[in-house]
């Protein structure tokens, strides 16, 4: 009899370990392996970006002083981010060697800000999980932009950066009347 409750006991699956865990003690087990593996998916960082700094340059151009630094912590590249800023405003601007913007015409803080959110809800944050740790990449086949998320690995295309309404002043009549004649 003894040998048969021996046989008995061989014979269970070694590998049937479902039966010696609760649900609780696997649950813990797999958020320890995902904090020692990869700490960023178990606790989301809030990533705040700055304000942008602006101050007037003259009466007509407005000169937006940290715009480098947000472009590096939202991890864009600055002419993107430059290109978007134009056709959004619908005004002409330059980088100047400082690696600041200067824009024409007169802009307050609020409605820089407004427009930065827009860029960061349009080319930085993924829309699966809402995490700003993305990559915008450029497809050479069909020139679209891609935005791939490093968290969750989802990758989406943006939309084209289109400029609006551009009024001709009197510096592109002369500019069109010169390259005539």
């Amino acid at each position: 009899m003894l040998m048969e409750q021996d046989e008995a006991q061989e014979t269970e699956d070694p590998h049937d370990r479902k039966a010696q865990y609760t649900y609780e003690e696997l649950l813990d087990r797999v958020v320890n392996v995902l904090q020692a593996n990869n700490p960023d998916l178990v606790e989301k960082k809030r990533r705040n970006i700055k304000p942008p700094q602006l101050t007037l340059l003259s009466s007509k151009k407005t000169l937006w002083i940290n715009f480098q630094e947000i472009c590096s912590m939202m991890q864009r590249p600055p002419d993107h981010v430059y290109q978007f800023f134009m056709a959004e405003l619908g005004t002409e601007g330059s980088i100047d060697g400082n690696q600041r913007l200067v824009i024409r015409g007169k802009y307050v803080p609020k409605y820089i800000e407004s427009l930065l959110r827009k860029y960061v809800v349009e080319y930085v944050t993924c829309q699966m999980c809402r995490s700003p740790n993305t990559d915008l990449d450029k497809d050479s086949g069909s020139r679209l932009y891609f935005c791939k998320c490093r968290d969750c690995g989802s990758i989406r295309s943006v939309a084209q950066i289109r400029s609006g309404y551009h009024a001709t002043s009197r510096a592109d009549r002369r500019a069109a009347r010169n390259a005539k004649g």
